[in-house]
């Protein structure tokens, strides 16, 4: 049966489920952005999850409420709705960490979350006006674009921050990178955390705190798209 993911952005568009109710309490009580994803195929909703903003940190969302109909697990819905959920926070510039809070029990969150690049903290969950049951633990993911360094005044300052470079050795270095295989520099929401290309590295260089992320295979690095 053909599924399709359909992202709602008002409670308008939501058809009556079981989940409406739960998304007008986040418009209305918890009073936070949210973004609700449905899976849907001929019969009607097979799937729904939320995913919303903390109200303190605007590079962190909360992906939760996930479910899948009985009649339809084991089919992918669950990835499916994972995946169009990380596609859509793509659109929101300071957007950079996504948790989730899983039971310590539940072998089939657990399998997903790790498939979809989440690594488990092991911290108790705590987002603001959300009460969470006992066993559960916090998973995070982050994400990060990539983007061209540019032979430009806020690029230098950038790479020269990054690299503890002077100035003139960045300038000379954008200025003589190779076109074909050029500098690149690694954001995390507004805030610059790597780089690559510089001086010919070809793997990513970041701080302690982002290389800890990859490590923990926990980070998902978009590459530059030409358009």
């Amino acid at each position: 049966m053909n599924t399709k993911i359909i992202v709602h952005h008002s409670l308008s568009s939501i058809p009556d489920n079981p989940w409406k109710s739960r998304t007008e309490w986040l418009e209305y009580d918890l009073a936070v952005k949210w973004i609700a994803l449905e899976a849907r195929n001929d019969a009607g909703t097979a799937g729904f999850m939320h995913i919303i903003r903390h109200p303190d940190r605007p590079y962190e969302w909360y992906f939760c409420d996930v479910h899948t109909i009985e009649p339809y697990r084991r089919q992918g819905i669950a990835t499916a709705l994972y995946k169009e959920a990380m596609n859509q926070l793509r659109r929101y510039g300071k957007a950079y960490r996504i948790t989730a809070s899983v039971r310590e029990d539940n072998t089939a969150s657990i399998k997903l979350h790790e498939k979809m690049g989440f690594f488990n903290t092991h911290e108790a969950p705590a987002f603001p006006g959300l009460l969470s049951e006992p066993g559960e633990k916090v998973f995070e993911h982050y994400f990060a674009k990539e983007f061209p360094a540019r032979n430009t005044p806020v690029h230098q300052d950038v790479l020269a921050a990054l690299t503890g470079d002077d100035k003139e050795t960045v300038c000379a270095e954008l200025e003589t990178a190779n076109p074909a295989a050029g500098i690149f520099l690694l954001w995390a929401g507004e805030t610059p955390v790597g780089y690559r290309g510089y001086k010919n590295q070809a793997e990513y260089v970041l701080p302690p705190e982002w290389r800890k992320h990859l490590d923990h295979n926990c980070l998902k690095i978009w590459p530059f798209e030409c358009h």
